[in-house]
C-alpha cells in the first residue's frame, strides 16, 4: 500500500518523471529517488549536448486550443498560470538563488501568439471544435482567438488592432505559405516554452522539494528491473544501473519516454516510439534584420495542415532562439525503428535511434524534409539561401489514442506504475501534469482517469498504428533518408518523395 514513508524511484527526468516527483514530494512523499542516464547536472537539458529524450528541446509549442478535448484545454489554462509564475520568479531572481545553467534572462514562457493555419478557405474541423469548445468552456479565452479565413478579415484585424498593432503584423507574418489562402486562427495568449531552460528549473523545484537525483552513465542508467515472480503475478524490488549497483523499492515509477517499452516489454502494444522530423536554420549573426523579423516578439509559433489521409501534411516553425537558431517541424507522418527488446527474446519493438546512440544518426526521413522545403520556401523565401544546418529525430511516444498512458502495470501487484505516452502533446503540462499523476498513484478519481488508464492496441479499432509493426510503411529501414545536399532549400524540386503510405495521415483530435 502506498504511503508517504514508502521507497519510490522513478525512471526518467523528464516532463513525466519531473512533474511527478514534485506533486509527489510537495504533497509529502518522503523517499524519492530520480534515475536517468542523461548528465542534467552537467549538460542542463541542451540537445545539444548529449540530451535526446524528446523533453530536451529548445522550446516547445504551448496551446490551450485541443479541438472538442476540453479536458486537457482547461488543464492547459490551469497551466499557463504556473509557467507565468516560474517565468516571473527566474526573471526577479537574483543569479545566486538559481541553479547552475538558468539566469534572469531565460524567459520560461513566451507569450508571443500561436498561429493554427490549413490550407484553403474553409475552416478545418479541428479548428470549428476548437472555437467552439473554447467559446463554450472559456469565452474569456474564446475572446483572444482571432480568426483568419482567406485574405480579408478585417473585421479580426480591426479586433486585433485595439489590442497592439504588432499582432495584426504577426497575423499577416507567414502569409506566403499557400499565397495567402489558409483558414484558421491565432491564439495571442498561447506561445512557446524554452524547453531545456524549463526542465533546469523544474528539476531545481525538485531537489528542493527533497527530491533526490541520480545522474550520468553508468550510475543513473538502468540496467533493469529487479522482478521477482510468483506464479501469475510478479513484483518489482527496485531496479539494477549500469554501474553493478542494486537499488530497491516500493514503487518503480518508469517515465522514460520513448525507452519505456525497452523497460516494460508488457508495453509493447500500449506505446510506441515514433520519430518526428525537425529541422533547423542557423541564422548568422550579421543577419540581424532576420534576426528581429523571427524573434518572439515579432514572429509566433504556427503549424499548417493540409491534405487528409496519405497526403496529410502538419507542420509548423518556432521564433529564432537567443542562439539564432530556427527550429521547423513535420508531424505528418512519424517514423520507427524496430530492434530486439533488450530483456525479452522474441519480441521487437521500436527503439529510438539519435545522435547520441550507439548506432547514431544524423539525417532524417526525405518524405518530410522534402514537404517541409516546400512549405518554408514558400512562406519564407528570404530563408532559402541558407538550407537547413542541422536536423534531428524528435522520438515522441504515441499511445493508440494519443491520450497519456499513466496507471500501474497489470500483475506486478501495484508495485510497477507506467507514466509517459504523451504523443507529442505533453510538455506544456509541465508545471501541473504530476498534480494527476498523482492522483492515478493514489487512485482518485478526477477528469483523466479513465482515459489515461492502461491499454492496448486492438485489432479492428483505431490504433494509431501501434500495431503495424516493422514490416509497415513507417519503419526507418524501409524509407529513403535524407542527404546532407537535400538540407539545401534551393535544391527543392518535389520529385524525390519517399514512396510511402501509412497511419499518420489519421489527423488527431490531440
Amino acid at each position: 500500500m502506498l504511503s508517504q514513508d514508502s521507497k519510490i524511484i522513478i525512471v526518467g527526468a523528464g516532463v513525466f518523471g519531473l512533474s511527478t516527483s514534485l506533486w509527489l514530494a510537495r504533497a509529502g512523499y518522503k523517499n524519492i529517488t530520480v534515475y536517468d542516464r542523461c548528465p542534467f547536472h552537467l549538460n542542463f537539458y541542451n540537445p545539444s549536448d548529449g540530451c535526446d529524450g524528446a523533453s530536451a528541446d529548445i522550446n516547445k509549442v504551448f496551446r490551450m486550443a485541443y479541438a472538442d478535448k476540453v479536458e486537457y484545454q482547461q488543464l492547459a489554462i490551469e497551466a499557463r498560470d504556473i509557467w507565468q509564475a516560474w517565468t516571473d520568479k527566474v526573471m526577479t531572481s537574483p543569479p545566486s538563488e538559481l541553479p547552475d545553467g538558468l539566469t534572469p534572462e531565460d524567459k520560461l514562457l513566451h507569450v508571443c501568439g500561436s498561429y493554427f493555419l490549413g490550407e484553403g478557405t474553409v475552416l478545418r474541423d479541428y479548428y470549428k471544435d476548437s472555437l467552439a469548445t473554447m467559446e463554450e468552456t472559456a469565452p474569456e479565452f474564446r475572446k483572444m482567438l482571432f480568426l483568419k479565413v482567406g485574405k480579408d478579415n478585417a473585421a479580426e484585424e480591426a479586433r486585433l488592432r485595439n489590442i497592439n498593432e504588432k499582432w495584426v503584423e504577426k497575423y499577416h507574418v507567414i502569409d506566403g505559405i499557400n499565397n495567402g489562402e489558409t483558414n484558421g486562427f491565432i491564439d495571442i495568449q498561447a506561445g512557446i516554452t524554452i524547453a531545456d531552460k524549463a526542465c533546469v528549473y523544474a528539476r531545481f523545484l525538485c531537489e528542493q522539494a527533497g527530491v533526490k537525483f541520480v545522474l550520468g552513465d553508468p550510475e543513473g542508467k538502468l540496467s533493469n528491473l529487479i522482478i521477482e515472480e510468483n506464479g501469475t503475478q510478479k513484483r518489482v524490488k527496485g531496479i539494477n544501473t549500469c554501474d553493478g549497483k542494486s537499488h530497491f523499492g516500493d514503487l518503480v515509477i518508469v517515465a522514460a519516454g520513448s525507452w519505456t517499452a525497452s523497460i516494460i516489454p508488457e508495453a509493447h502494444q500500449t506505446v510506441e516510439a515514433t520519430a518526428g522530423t525537425v529541422m533547423f536554420i542557423d541564422i548568422p549573426k550579421e543577419r540581424q534584420d532576420l534576426w528581429e523579423k523571427f524573434h518572439p516578439d515579432n514572429y509566433p509559433v504556427w503549424s499548417y495542415r493540409k491534405g487528409d489521409g496519405d497526403d496529410y501534411y502538419q507542420g509548423g516553425g518556432f521564433p529564432i532562439s537567443k542562439e539564432g537558431r530556427l527550429k521547423f517541424g513535420f508531424r505528418g507522418r512519424k517514423f520507427t525503428n524496430y530492434q530486439d527488446h533488450p530483456t525479452q527474446s522474441d519480441l521487437r519493438i521500436s527503439t529510438p535511434r539519435t545522435k547520441y546512440s550507439k548506432n547514431p544518426i544524423n539525417t532524417v526521413p526525405l518524405y518530410g524534409l522534402s514537404r517541409m522545403k516546400e512549405v518554408i520556401a514558400q512562406g519564407f523565401p528570404e530563408l532559402v539561401e541558407f538550407g537547413f544546418t542541422d536536423s534531428r529525430l524528435c522520438w515522441y511516444t504515441d499511445s493508440p489514442d494519443n491520450n497519456y498512458v499513466i496507471d500501474y502495470v497489470p500483475n506486478y501487484s501495484d508495485s510497477l506504475f507506467i507514466c509517459t505516452g504523451g504523443s507529442g502533446h505533453a510538455f506544456k503540462f509541465l508545471p501541473i501534469l504530476g498534480r494527476h499523476v498523482k492522483n492515478q498513484l493514489e487512485r482518485v478519481p478526477d477528469q483523466f482517469a479513465t482515459a489515461w488508464k492502461w491499454r492496448v492496441a486492438e485489432e479492428g479499432k483505431p490504433n494509431n498504428g501501434l500495431l503495424e509493426g516493422e514490416t509497415g510503411p513507417r519503419e526507418m529501414s524501409r524509407v529513403e533518408m535524407a542527404d546532407r545536399c537535400d538540407f539545401q532549400l534551393k535544391s527543392f524540386s518535389g520529385s524525390k518523395d519517399a514512396p510511402v503510405t501509412g497511419v499518420d495521415g489519421q489527423s488527431s483530435k490531440l
